[in-house]
């Protein structure tokens, strides 16, 4: 299973969507969670670009 989380993107810090496995502290991308904004939740429509790639090569292998 797999979570949505609120993080920032380098290099800028522009808050993203990552995609992160269920009780993981590293998103898809390699991106730290650790410092997760969830307070943000409301403030991006932004997606990791990285991490929307590695999820849909995830769910390609499962066809």
């Amino acid at each position: 299973m797999y979570e949505m989380h609120v993080g920032t993107a380098p290099p800028d810090g522009t808050l993203v969507w990552h995609i992160a496995a269920k009780d993981r502290a590293t998103a898809l991308c390699g991106e730290s969670l650790r410092h997760e904004h969830s307070a943000d939740r409301d403030s991006t429509d932004r997606h990791c670009v990285p991490c929307m790639s590695s999820f849909q090569e995830l769910l390609d292998q499962r066809v």
